[in-house]
């Protein structure tokens, strides 16, 4: 009797883990506006993107990644579009591309010597730690990145 008792107190407890979740998801959905940047001794990246998180499980990236040289007035920009799946678990966000492509702009001729392809994995994935998520914001955290990516809705 003890463990039933125990059992029906524990319910109500997944009841309300399993309807954060749905809420969680629920909010991801649709339209997000996203920045982030990384800056290293060497270069500085900044890239913007619209996401789009889908009922379905799916996602659509679209945006654009600028790389510049700290002191130089070398600017290139690079159209950049994906898509894939997406689920949470928890506070973590978890992203799987089936596709994702990088478009040199602003200087294609550059692109045999930069050669920013080679380190863009053709199916790529990854695990964002959810900061926060409501109604207009999303900020997630991203292992090899210092400061958290900022989103809006779109």
């Amino acid at each position: 009797m003890r463990y039933f008792y125990l059992l029906c107190c524990c319910l109500p407890i997944g009841f309300s883990v399993a309807t954060q979740a749905a809420e969680n998801e629920s909010l991801l959905r649709g339209k997000w506006d996203c920045s982030a940047s990384l800056r290293q001794p060497l270069y500085q990246l900044n890239l913007t993107t619209q996401e789009h998180y889908l009922a379905s499980h799916k996602y659509v990236t679209k945006g654009t990644l600028i790389a510049r040289l700290p002191g130089q007035p070398i600017e290139v920009s690079y159209s950049v579009a994906g898509n894939g799946s997406w689920k949470m678990k928890g506070d973590k966000l978890i992203l799987e591309a089936n596709e994702l492509k990088v478009e040199n702009l602003t200087h294609p001729e550059w692109e045999a010597m930069l050669n920013l392809k080679q380190y863009i994995p053709k199916h790529a994935g990854g695990t964002l730690d959810i900061v926060r998520l409501d109604q207009q914001r999303l900020s997630l955290k991203a292992k090899n990145l210092p400061d958290n990516i900022q989103c809006h809705r779109g």
